[in-house]
């Protein structure tokens, strides 16, 4: 009887432990917003019949035009370290543009077998350099919270919750990078959810790579490179399910193989489940839970699925202007016809004058491309006003100048 116990034990142990593994949320998620969307299963129905005619239509297309995806960055922190730096941004960038043209160097570990479906998905990413008002940006926005973990909650995604408000879901893809919650990855919308609630959202210690602070297992940028598979339609190789037990679901891609559930950590190639021999799982691939060095690769079949969103319920990406910069620069128009503000770009000291007898004095702020003003003055004499900027970084910022009538606005360029 001790026996039986002690095996009882080591198998519910053993469960504890598959449950405790660090995951991707995408979908449980789906189920919550399933169950709180009414509408959503059947706009997610007409998304899948799409893709399955388009896939039928356009399978076959050689050459296919590479697409750039705008990308805005919404990093909230409550803590220094939740804070992530420029750099860990920049280097999550540079993995998906490596993954997601089959440019990841560790790609020439893909196992043999999965050769002749490996795929080049055609897609890149840029942080955006142009704003939702066609302001310059550098495609972060940060939020100070006073939220200690989110929990896998969407209210990230608000900012009369502590979060940060989605920029415009049709022209930019939004990530969230903050304090997801214990066991967490990330998650992501697919196709089809309400427009506020689109993006991914990230642990901020799983985001890029080779840099202080990110995770010692997630430490390669893979599981953004994962969520955005979601984000354009993938399901996990096991199906929309957490698991896959009876075998009786897939992911409805043909070249990769039906397996039972997800393959933590690195398995041994083959791994067979679901009498899916003599490859077995492929447990390479993007979409499944190993650790990072262990995801090497998407398929044909998955890039026909991410190209089908594309072309459907994601098109408005493709005419987005987010990574087209902004037409500025000293030819700037002056903040109105009765005020001048010189030199711009300046360096130390900014004069700002009004040529009317009636606008004397005005307020002044400065905000940079985050949106966190950075300097005001209130009550400024626009008979003769100079500004001391020099303690401003280097970059581009909006000016604007408010007086009892009026309020205009002028990018600003500091430089050195």
């Amino acid at each position: 009887m001790r026996n039986f116990i002690f095996f009882l034990m080591l198998v519910m142990m053993g469960g504890q432990a598959f449950a405790q593994q660090p995951h991707c949320f995408t979908s449980e998620k789906m189920k919550e917003q399933l169950a709180s969307d009414l509408g959503l299963a059947g706009r997610r129905a007409d998304i899948e019949e799409f893709t399955q005619k388009w896939i039928a239509e356009n399978g076959t297309e050689q050459n296919r035009e590479v697409i750039t995806i705008p990308v805005v960055v919404h990093v909230v922190y409550k803590t220094a370290s939740q804070n992530i730096s420029d750099e860990q941004i920049y280097s999550q960038i540079d993995v998906l543009n490596e993954d997601y043209r089959m440019l990841n160097a560790d790609a020439a570990s893909i196992p043999s077998a999965w050769n002749s479906v490996k795929a080049d998905v055609g897609i890149e990413f840029c942080l955006a350099v142009r704003d939702p008002n066609g302001f310059p940006t550098t495609g972060i926005t940060r939020t100070e919270t006073t939220v200690t973990s989110w929990n896998g909650s969407d209210n990230v995604k608000l900012t009369s919750q502590g979060g940060k408000n989605a920029w415009p879901a049709g022209q930019y893809l939004n990530i969230w990078v903050c304090n997801i919650g214990a066991g967490l990855l990330g998650y992501a919308s697919q196709p089809g959810v309400t427009a506020a609630m689109d993006g991914l959202v990230i642990g901020y210690a799983y985001f890029g790579r080779g840099v202080p602070g990110v995770s010692a297992t997630y430490n390669k940028g893979r599981t953004a490179t994962h969520e955005i598979g979601h984000y354009f339609n993938l399901d996990h190789p096991w199906g929309p399910n957490e698991a896959n037990a009876n075998c009786n679901q897939d992911d409805a891609v043909s070249d990769t193989p039906k397996q039972e559930g997800p393959n933590f950590g690195c398995q041994t190639f083959p791994h067979i489940t679901c009498d899916n021999g003599p490859n077995g799982d492929m447990f390479h691939n993007f979409l499944d839970y190993g650790r990072d060095n262990c995801l090497l690769l998407f398929t044909n079949g998955q890039k026909e699925r991410m190209h089908a969103a594309l072309n459907g319920p994601r098109a408005s990406l493709k005419t987005s202007l987010g990574c087209v910069p902004t037409n500025v620069g000293i030819e700037d128009a002056p903040l109105a016809s009765q005020f001048v503000m010189y030199p711009n770009p300046a360096n130390d000291l900014l004069t700002i004058k009004s040529e009317s007898d009636i606008l004397s004095t005005a307020d002044i702020r400065i905000v940079n491309v985050t949106g966190i003003e950075v300097m005001r003055q209130i009550g400024l004499n626009l008979s003769n006003a100079t500004l001391s900027i020099g303690h401003l970084p280097v970059g581009i910022y909006l000016l604007e100048v408010s007086t009892s009538s009026e309020k205009t606005i002028s990018r600003l360029h500091i430089i050195r």
